[in-house]
């Protein structure tokens, strides 16, 4: 939505320019390639000619432009999210298990603490594996076993981080002998 706005701003604008300096490249070399126009009529005080060269100075220009915002803004510069198929995946924010107070909540299990671990508390898992995860909402190591736990997961979300399915699977056990 965001390149669609980039491309009618620049065309805007480039049309604009080619219409107070004429010979901005390449709309009136590609109008005088394709022969010049011998037609007299006027659009408002400008010649057809100048307008077709600002329409192609609009077009091409504005393509221009937003294939470089979309190459300096990234390929996704949101959250990425996981197909649903992914069987038992919940987030770390669904995964909570109850909402009793700091006084009636007993000491935490195990279970409950490797709920809340660091990711990078996994051998392997560095500060950029884990800023991939997190962009898929895969906060905890909990999260991850969700995830990963089956081959499609891993396969799925070893081509998003750029791991080996393999690499997932040593951190899946990693986190599993951890029990």
């Amino acid at each position: 939505m965001l390149g669609a706005l980039v491309f009618v701003a620049s065309f805007l604008f480039l049309f604009i320019i080619t219409l107070m300096f004429p010979n901005v490249p390449p709309g009136q070399t590609i109008c005088d390639v394709l022969g010049n126009s011998e037609t007299t009529h006027q659009i408002a005080g400008v010649s057809g000619e100048l307008l077709v060269a600002s329409m192609i100075n609009g077009l091409i220009w504005g393509v221009i432009i937003v294939i470089v915002y979309s190459y300096l803004r990234g390929p996704s510069k949101g959250k990425i999210s996981l197909p649903v198929w992914l069987p038992g995946y919940a987030t770390s924010h669904n995964s909570k298990t109850d909402n009793k107070s700091p006084e009636q909540r007993d000491e935490p299990s195990f279970q409950e603490i490797r709920k809340t671990q660091d990711l990078e508390s996994i051998e392997g898992i560095g500060y950029i594996y884990a800023r991939r995860l997190r962009k898929l909402d895969i906060n905890t190591v909990d999260d991850l076993i969700s995830v990963a736990s089956t081959k499609n997961g891993r396969n799925y979300l070893a081509g998003i981080i750029g791991v080996t399915p393999s690499t997932l699977l040593n951190w899946i056990h990693q986190a599993e002998a951890r029990d």
